[in-house]
């Protein structure tokens, strides 16, 4: 009987993940994934263009970086990745598998630095200031699941 009303609850159960930002320690951004990929945006330092890092987030909550865009090819671009290299709609696309924990950087001086989400972009100079450590992680999160009929 135990079993069973615990495979019931277990069936209620589903996780959802939790994008957050720290700032030494303290957290200053929360976002409830809709999907279950985001990407830091940047804008190269020497090329001046966009660069998309897309992450995929996996069920344990942790982060592979499975693609990374960019529309100018130069100094400081890669041209080569471990899964494949390919031009589509006139952008660079290395194809990667690399997992992370976490992901550790500095918000840039350069503007377009950020998080893009299926929803909108989150700029890193709204939440923290030039040269600031932040850090990024999933939070996996249990949530019941109300079925109606």
């Amino acid at each position: 009987m135990r079993a069973f009303l615990l495979c019931a609850l277990l069936s209620l159960l589903s996780f959802r993940h939790v994008l957050v930002v720290e700032k030494q320690g303290q957290v200053i951004f929360q976002k409830v994934l809709s999907d279950d990929w985001f990407a830091v945006v940047f804008v190269h330092s020497v090329e001046r263009t966009l660069v998309e890092e897309r992450f995929k987030v996996e069920p344990d909550g942790s982060l592979l970086l499975f693609e990374t865009r960019y529309s100018s090819y130069g100094a400081g671009l890669p041209s080569d990745a471990e899964e494949g290299f390919a031009v589509e709609n006139g952008k660079f696309v290395l194809k990667l598998h690399r997992r992370f924990e976490r992901i550790v950087l500095r918000v840039s001086h350069v503007e377009g630095h950020g998080l893009l989400f299926n929803d909108g972009v989150v700029w890193f100079k709204d939440l923290a200031d030039d040269n600031d450590a932040l850090t990024i992680y999933v939070r996996v999160r249990p949530s019941l699941v109300l079925k109606m009929h």
